[in-house]
Order: structure tokens, then sequence, then C-alpha cells
């Protein structure tokens, strides 16, 4: 593997057109084969999602993100949970918009407490989505 962006890149281009079953499929073979939301290759730091987060148009980022919030919710460990929420602040940024989306607004609650419970890094992610939707969760 050169790249942790090797990782499920078949499944790519089609969660770059919005297929929720792609985006899971790349999101479940990436943390499975990493792990974490950084990796360090040849002198640089990249993220897990970042050739995602690079591509995607607003629009798609805005519709995948309610199957972002069923990755976050179905997390049973820490670094599971954690690559979830960094996708979800990715797509919520990439969004380019404050309106906040259903599956968000209704489960947001739930997903802050399992970051509080987890720590750290979760609750960095949660700050962002906070912050970009002016604290309006």
């Amino acid at each position: 593997m050169n790249s942790i962006h090797e990782l499920g890149k078949e499944h790519l281009q089609q969660a770059l057109q919005g297929k929720p079953e792609a985006l899971s499929a790349l999101f479940h073979a990436r943390v499975s084969g990493w792990g974490k939301i950084y990796a360090h290759e040849e002198e640089m730091t990249v993220g897990l999602f970042s050739d995602l987060e690079q591509k995607i148009e607003p629009a798609i980022a805005f519709s995948l993100l309610s199957n972002v919030v069923e990755l976050a919710e179905s997390a049973a460990d820490f670094d599971r949970f954690n690559c979830a929420l960094d996708l979800m602040s990715s797509l919520v940024i990439a969004s380019e918009t404050t309106e906040i989306p259903l599956a968000l607004q209704t489960q947001f609650s739930a997903v802050e407490n399992k970051a509080l419970r987890f720590g750290g890094e979760p609750c960095d992610s949660i700050a962002v989505i906070r912050k970009h939707y002016r604290n309006e969760l």
C-alpha cells in the first residue's frame, strides 16, 4: 500500500456521486485498514478521507451527512467513532451551508454525548460542527 487512500479507492467515485452505500464501504475499508484519522506519508500528513473532502460537491456532502451520522451512531470503539466524527465535520464544512440536515439535527445530542464519553479528539470534532452551525445544534 502506497497510501491510505488506496484503501477502498474502488468506492471513491461512487461516494463522490452521492451514493451512501459507497461512502459506507469506503469508510469501513479505510477504518478497518488503517483506523486513524491521519497518516504520515512521505514527509506529509494526510487525512483518512482528504481525497474525498477535496473533490466532493457541496450538495453531495450535505446529502451524505445522514449516512455519516449513522456511521457515528453505530461505531462501538474509539477509533471508528473518531474517524466517523472526523468525516462528519469534514462533510459539514464541505457542504458550504449552515442548513442542518434533519438526521444531524435529531441525532446530534446522542452523538455529542457519545463524544463526551470518549473524550479527546471526538470532542474537537463536535466543536467544529457546533461552530460551523453557529451553535444552533
